[in-house]
């Protein structure tokens, strides 16, 4: 007797476990391109279809399966790191960032661009735009030779210390001669070069 009263026991605590939702997963973050703002949204809920069923996919959402994860940060409401629809524009990634802030130099970014997983982009304030206006040709590329460590960090796979590398090596060598030569540049290597390629330039 005792022995069936600690099954039932267990039992009822195992419900009870499920039913609190012990066992969800974490919440992940992605853009709505009908709202344009960012929606977390919990996984087991985005993995439903309509009919609650997590074999078929809901209608209008067969674009979310693939994913880039973005780096915002400068002037932007919401600065940090959110998720897109592969293939979004770097529009979309600052509306997920809240939008610009009130001192924001949104001129000087090239918000019909195309972003990447894993890049990071960065707003300019109104002062930096103006001060170094110089830096990105009007094509959107950025001048190796001109280019601050804030406007570098915006290329692909170019963190604060790569930026650093890049204005030390132009210092010491008086600039570059070419876009190719940026592979000289210690943590440079050929697989970043050709991520960043299309949109570096000199003069």
């Amino acid at each position: 007797m005792i022995e069936k009263k600690s099954v039932l026991i267990l039992i009822c605590f195992w419900v009870m476990l499920v039913l609190s939702g012990c066992d969800r997963s974490g919440e992940i973050l992605y853009f709505d391109r009908e709202t344009e703002s960012g929606v977390s949204v919990p996984e087991d809920v985005a993995e439903l279809s309509g009919d609650g069923s997590a074999d078929e996919e809901p209608d209008g959402t067969a674009d979310m399966d693939r994913q880039i994860c973005v780096h915002v940060c400068g002037q932007v409401c919401r600065p940090g790191v959110v998720m897109l629809p592969e293939g979004s524009r770097a529009w979309e990634a600052v509306e997920a960032a809240g939008g610009f802030s009130e001192d924001a130099g949104d001129a000087a970014v090239n918000l019909a661009a195309v972003l990447r997983d894993g890049e990071r982009l960065y707003i300019p304030s109104s002062e930096e735009a103006i001060s170094e206006p110089v830096s990105a040709a009007d094509d959107g590329k950025i001048n190796l030779n001109t280019a601050d460590e804030n406007q570098l960090q915006t290329l692909p796979g170019i963190g604060e210390s790569r930026a650093a590398e890049i204005l030390s090596y132009r210092e010491k060598n008086g600039g570059f001669q070419s876009v190719e030569e940026i592979m000289r540049v210690p943590g440079i290597k050929e697989s970043i070069y050709e991520k960043i390629r299309n949109r570096i330039r000199v003069d």
